[in-house]
């Protein structure tokens, strides 16, 4: 699950780097619906993935 956790958390990172890059139209978008909303909700959603997965990690079973 940590890797998952990690994973996750990377891809929203990345995703709202793109969110950022979109809405100051540093690059050309990548299509019309692939707004600034889009990649900041994609990023919220794969954030808040992360934190679950962290935490469910932790959750486990305990051991001597």
């Amino acid at each position: 699950m940590a890797g998952l956790a990690w994973l996750t958390g990377f891809l929203g990172g990345l995703c709202m780097v793109m969110g950022i890059v979109t809405a100051a139209e540093i690059a050309p978008s990548l299509g019309a619906e692939f707004t600034w909303m889009f990649w900041f909700v994609l990023s919220a959603i794969l954030l808040l993935m992360s934190i679950a997965f962290a935490i469910a990690n932790k959750g486990g079973k305990e051991y001597e």
